[in-house]
């Protein structure tokens, strides 16, 4: 008897490895709806940005990055950013990279009645170590930021904060083009009030192709000192490799 062919669509959901790649944006859409629920936040606010990362050889690789930042339920531009750096890998496992941070900050004018974008600028180090952990991958990532802000009343610099940054994340690597991650940034402020925040972040990046990647995330900023900002934070950031 001869055997009937299965339609296309039919071999498509029958196919592990589509379904792999179907699994896991519903796994990620279960993790944010559960972390959104425990956060219970009276505000959602939106980082989007865009990254080029350009190779120079296997060890060099220069990257510039913009960002926005929208709070008050994503009706208010708070922060636009942008900045530039290097990175070197030293090893399979580790590398170090430099950047350079412009930042534009929402403040309210001298007299009150309006709004202006104040200049920020950061100098930072990354020193981050990766490593395969069974089907997982282990990331950790070591910082220093200073940031100074522009001083109105003599057109100079004025120092801002110093900070201490450690951040660990777990992903989830696999044959789709989806993977899971989730991480945690613990803050330390030098000389001033020590640990003082954690940020909380469950995401997926999706890889378009070899060059083009989309991370989308869901994250929220706890304060370890002072008040909560209760605020859930949505991110979307595409990056260009070439």
């Amino acid at each position: 008897m001869r055997k009937l062919k299965q339609p296309s669509f039919w071999k498509m959901y029958n196919s592990k490895s589509e379904f792999t790649a179907m699994k896991y944006p519903a796994f990620l859409f279960f993790l944010l709806i559960s972390f959104c629920s425990y956060s219970q936040a009276t505000d959602i606010g939106l980082w989007s940005g865009v990254g080029v990362e350009k190779k120079i050889n296997k060890s060099f690789s220069v990257n510039l990055n913009a960002q926005t930042r929208f709070t008050d339920n994503i009706s208010i531009m708070r922060v636009f950013l942008g900045e530039l750096g290097v990175s070197y890998k030293i090893t399979k496992h580790w590398e170090i990279s430099g950047y350079y941070r412009y930042i534009g900050r929402r403040k309210k004018t001298d007299d009150k009645t309006g709004y202006y974008y104040r200049p920020y600028h950061r100098f930072y180090a990354d020193l981050a170590y990766d490593h395969k952990l069974w089907k997982l991958k282990f990331d950790y990532r070591l910082r220093y930021q200073n940031q100074f802000k522009d001083d109105t009343s003599t057109d100079g610099l004025e120092p801002d904060k110093s900070y201490l940054r450690n951040k660990f994340g777990l992903s989830f690597p696999n044959k789709s083009r989806f993977t899971p991650y989730v991480s945690t940034d613990v803050f330390y402020q030098l000389g001033g009030t020590g640990f003082d925040q954690m940020r909380n972040k469950a995401g997926v990046e999706i890889a378009i192709n070899k060059r083009n990647k989309l991370d989308i995330s869901g994250f929220t900023d706890y304060q370890l000192q002072g008040s909560q900002d209760n605020r859930f934070l949505l991110g979307v950031n595409y990056k260009v490799k070439f």
